[in-house]
């Protein structure tokens, strides 16, 4: 019987709604802390708890030899740069508004362009695409590995790896420091890939395979460990907070056990598209129905998700008929 992964699904359409969310910001006008508060961690999970899915889902179907693994990251690689390239592309016109508002000259605006669309994955209006570059880099960097014979630790080493260089440059652009190596290495890191977030990837996708391939934690562990990462989120460190909450959040999900139904795979499809689409729909909602760019508001959060759900909706039918006319040639 084929595995099913069920509150992984029903989690990554959650999840989805939360990075819509994060984009539209519905809770703008809301003065409760408390509310704002689990906003801000729900929010700090969603793109983590997606590359940990992403990682995990890699980790069932590459196989167990180094042949099978190399085929299916370079898969994996292949389609994810198609779906960077053509929903980058589709979002052009909005990149093409960005720059015309800018007032840069058009020589600044297509080096700005390779930049961002190379090492940034960040345009106007597009920005959530840095997921994808994100998952390209760390695929990348996987396939590398496996191909010299790497397994899942050593991958998970080079993520912590990233991420550490990540938490340092981090520091050293937070720093009061103007000169010296230090700050010159830091000032060159963020000419070229900005704050770095697509060196995360590698590193949240390398604990979904982990997980994949060693888990042993439970629920009760699970919630011990939100529990703690909230607590070291909001008294120590909210970047080591984030991290904890973030795989104790999904370790927990992994525990969820769910019946079988076909309405979990849609909702993995569904995720996928809104999550692709919503900047799209947000910015059709506010720059041509109501006319005020870039509003925030319960209104445009209402409004991106519905539009962004008919959208994702469309393009599911549309491949499944597709689909289905192809088999019918084929017979």
């Amino acid at each position: 019987m084929k595995e099913k992964f069920n509150s992984i699904d029903l989690f990554k359409f959650f999840m989805a709604i939360a990075v819509v969310a994060i984009h539209t910001n519905p809770f703008a006008h809301c003065e409760s802390t408390l509310v704002n508060q689990v906003v801000i961690v729900i929010e700090d999970i969603s793109v983590p708890f997606f590359f940990m899915a992403s990682g995990y889902l890699l980790a069932v179907r590459w196989g167990d030899t180094c042949q099978q693994r190399k085929k299916c990251i370079q898969k994996s690689l292949f389609s994810t740069v198609r779906l960077y390239t053509v929903w980058t592309l589709l979002s052009l016109p909005l990149t093409i508004y960005g720059y015309v508002i800018s007032d840069n000259n058009i020589v600044s605006c297509i080096l700005s362009y390779i930049k961002y669309f190379f090492f940034v994955g960040k345009l106007y209006n597009s920005y959530h695409l840095w997921y994808l570059l994100a998952m390209i880099y760390a695929f990348l960097v996987m396939w590398v590995l496996i191909h010299y014979e790497k397994n899942t630790l050593h991958i998970l080493m080079i993520g912590i790896f990233f991420y550490f260089i990540y938490l340092v440059l981090a520091w050293i652009r937070q720093s009061e420091e103007e000169s010296g190596l230090l700050a010159g290495v830091g000032r060159a890191f963020d000419f070229v890939f900005n704050n770095g977030g697509v060196f995360t990837g590698l590193f949240y996708m390398s604990i979904g395979i982990f997980f994949r391939e060693y888990r042993r934690n439970n629920v009760p562990v699970s919630v011990v460990g939100i529990v703690t990462g909230i607590l070291i989120k909001y008294g120590l460190s909210q970047e080591f907070g984030n991290i904890l909450v973030a795989v104790m959040f999904f370790a927990l999900v992994l525990n969820i056990k769910l019946k079988n139904r076909k309405s979990y795979m849609i909702l993995r499809n569904l995720s996928k598209y809104i999550y692709l689409s919503h900047l799209l729909c947000f910015s059709f909602y506010t720059f041509v129905i109501i006319r005020q760019p870039n509003k925030l508001g319960v209104d445009s959060f209402i409004v991106t998700f519905v539009l962004a759900t008919l959208f994702s909706s469309a393009i599911i039918c549309g491949k499944e008929l597709t689909k289905r006319g192809a088999v019918k040639v084929a017979l």
